[in-house]
């Protein structure tokens, strides 16, 4: 009888200590493994790329109104980076992680629109509108292209008029895109809305 008594005593199971340990070392592997996916929608995806812009527009328009700059927005078919305005020549900021180039995901595509301003139609494309008159151009053809923003941010705080759409191409799906689009008329805030709900 005895020997049935050990015999069951030995088959009881995992201690407390045992299991507590098993579950400590399975929250250390748990919290190292970096999981890297993101489940966020699409939609919320498109929206939040087009709120990250009106931000970083309120943000840029204000530095430029406490500094008494002028800052200007440089939009490429997938990224887009601010621009300031050092007295000769438009130069980028790299400096400043915030208003640095900023490079959107893989299926997204950036459509700029610029207002109709009149007094721009006298600007020269190339040197921009705080160009300097007489200025020689003769530089080797090595020199990196000069940028030139298409949106300006005054120091006065006014904006000239733009729209820049976040279109989204869902990947293997035969889906309509999404669309944001991120407009502004002469002042802040700029406004967002969502063009798939039309």
């Amino acid at each position: 009888m005895r020997n049935q008594l050990s015999k069951l005593s030995r088959q009881r199971g995992f201690t407390l200590l045992e299991v507590m340990l098993v579950m400590v070392l399975m929250a250390v592997v748990l919290s190292s493994v970096n999981l890297s996916f993101d489940i966020r929608s699409d939609r919320n995806k498109v929206e939040d790329e087009a709120k990250r812009l009106q931000a970083v527009v309120q943000l840029a328009s204000d530095y430029a109104l406490l500094n008494n700059l002028q800052l200007g927005l440089w939009v490429e078919e997938k990224s887009y980076q601010f621009l300031g305005f050092d007295g000769e020549v438009w130069t980028t900021i790299d400096e400043d992680k915030i208003l640095k180039k900023y490079e959107l995901e893989d299926n997204f595509k950036l459509k700029l629109t610029l207002g109709d301003i009149p007094w721009l139609d006298n600007v020269d494309a190339e040197d921009g509108l705080f160009s300097l008159v007489g200025q020689d151009d003769e530089d080797d053809e090595d020199e990196q292209k000069k940028l030139v923003p298409q949106v300006y941010l005054f120091s006065s705080g006014e904006i000239t008029p733009f729209s820049v759409q976040f279109i989204y191409q869902r990947p293997f799906s035969g889906e309509d895109d999404i669309v944001f689009e991120v407009s502004g008329e002469t002042e802040l805030p700029l406004k967002i809305e969502d063009l798939a709900e039309d």
